[in-house]
């Protein structure tokens, strides 16, 4: 499992964010806190607060998903 930061701080990013990880057949979670929701769900990640960076999950680390969502990651 891989960690990184990332910051969806609008809802065409969630949007774009969900579309990217619904590409790939990997699991990933979106984390703040204890509160977790499934990357892959446009309504769990709009019920994120979305102004402050969240940890993004990826499950299977084969994919090349880093690539796509380099724009979201804070570094």
């Amino acid at each position: 499992m891989k960690q990184v930061q990332v910051l969806i701080n609008a809802p065409e990013k969630a949007e774009k964010l969900c579309n990217i990880l619904s590409r790939y057949g990997g699991s990933f979670d979106l984390a703040k806190g204890n509160y977790t929701v499934d990357g892959k769900s446009i309504l769990g990640i709009c019920t994120m607060d979305l102004s402050a960076p969240l940890t993004l999950s990826i499950y299977d680390e084969s994919e090349p998903v880093m690539e796509e969502i380099r724009d979201f990651v804070v570094r």
